[in-house]
């Protein structure tokens, strides 16, 4: 007759499956109901909302959005966290990306930011050139030479024809950008806008470029950085507007305190029982 399990023992022995089943129904509920548990700012994102902040009316920004459909997620949510506050500031955007899907991106961005959007009027406070291409060669182009990459927008219309454009041409013209990518993309702009012209940069992207760029943020180069969905939560804090970074944060941060309780009773149960055994 074989001998019953104490409870020690059966909590070493917890079938893996009802640790998925906990998980995913822990992960549902901030979709459902955001629990918006707390979460501390980097000093990388906090630099970036501050220098946000000291953006005057009738500055021009450019927000490169070179990250794809895949990457919303991760980069959208800082993205429209900081597309909202420089249209809050006053400040004109010029809105472009290198990625082929980049118009779906720009839609998104728009729906995200509708009510600050709605206050615009395109042409003399935000304008969208669309998709480029080239690499590296064609962000220096852009620093001397908008015209030259863009001769109209990505509506077919003249760039001397758009009010916002008429003294707008090079890296100078422009306050600072925002790239926000998924590869190499901000490099481009710290060796051909940032080094040469100094102009302003920052980066907003996935949670595995943050070690490469942090560097360049500690240094200097980069005036902020917002660093994954993680970044884009902090910016959503900031801005007193929780978002779809929030949420994510909430699920991952219940994901960690279950795998740790879960750890912590398999232990647990390890330890009480193993006398028994001996």
């Amino acid at each position: 007759m074989s001998e019953e399990l104490t409870f020690w023992e059966k909590l070493a022995r917890i079938d893996r499956r009802v640790f998925y089943w906990i998980l995913f129904i822990g992960l549902m509920v901030p979709f459902i109901r955001p629990l918006g548990l707390a979460i501390t700012v980097s000093p990388s994102t906090r630099d970036l909302y501050e220098e946000l902040r000291r953006v005057q009316p009738g500055d021009v920004c450019l927000i490169n959005i070179a990250f794809g459909v895949s990457a919303w997620p991760e980069c959208m949510p800082a993205t429209a966290a900081c597309t909202k506050l420089l249209i809050r500031q006053g400040a004109k955007l010029i809105i472009i990306g290198p990625y082929y899907d980049v118009d779906l991106s720009y839609e998104e961005l728009k729906r995200r930011c509708a009510e600050d959007f709605a206050k615009l009027k395109y042409g003399e406070d935000y304008v969208y050139l669309g998709f480029y291409a080239g690499g590296e060669a064609v962000v220096a182009q852009l620093a001397s030479d908008f015209r030259s990459v863009f001769p109209t927008d990505a509506y077919g219309t003249p760039l001397d024809e758009l009010p916002m454009m008429k003294n707008i041409n090079k890296a100078t013209d422009i306050r600072l950008v925002l790239s926000s990518d998924t590869g190499d993309w901000c490099s481009y702009y710290i060796r051909q806008w940032r080094i040469p012209y100094g102009v302003p940069l920052a980066e907003i992207g996935i949670a595995m470029l943050g070690s490469e760029y942090m560097p360049h943020y500690r240094a200097g180069i980069l005036f902020g950085m917002s660093v994954g969905v993680r970044g884009g939560a902090e910016l959503e804090k900031l801005i007193g507007e929780p978002a779809d970074a929030t949420i994510r944060m909430d699920a991952i941060n219940i994901s960690h305190i279950l795998v740790i309780i879960a750890v912590l009773l398999g232990n647990i149960g390890y330890f009480a029982s193993r006398g028994k055994r001996r």
